[in-house]
């Protein structure tokens, strides 16, 4: 193995914290919404209210340390990196 570039470490380190941000952003924004509206076709209305009530409530769950909140936050940067590892797997064989 060859001496590593500390340059490419950065690099690497930025994309990662890039990644994982965005999807932060989408899990705690976007993600409820998605849910209210699946939910709204499949099951009806939401009793709390509508789409800022749901989001409003996640947020709370997630100050509340709701065990759900937290892997729904966590759940697409957590499928893009088993993605990511599948497919340098696949690559390598």
């Amino acid at each position: 193995m060859g001496p590593r570039n500390p340059k490419l470490d950065l690099i690497t380190l930025h994309r990662e914290a890039r990644l994982f941000a965005g999807s932060l952003v989408f899990a705690a924004v976007a993600l409820p919404l998605i849910v209210w509206i699946s939910g709204r076709t499949l099951l009806g209305t939401y009793a709390n209210g509508g789409m800022l009530a749901i989001l409003g409530d996640y947020l709370g769950l997630l100050s509340a340390g709701s065990t759900a909140a937290w892997i729904l936050l966590f759940a697409p940067y957590v499928l893009l990196a088993a993605l990511r590892l599948a497919a340098w797997g696949a690559k390598r064989f």
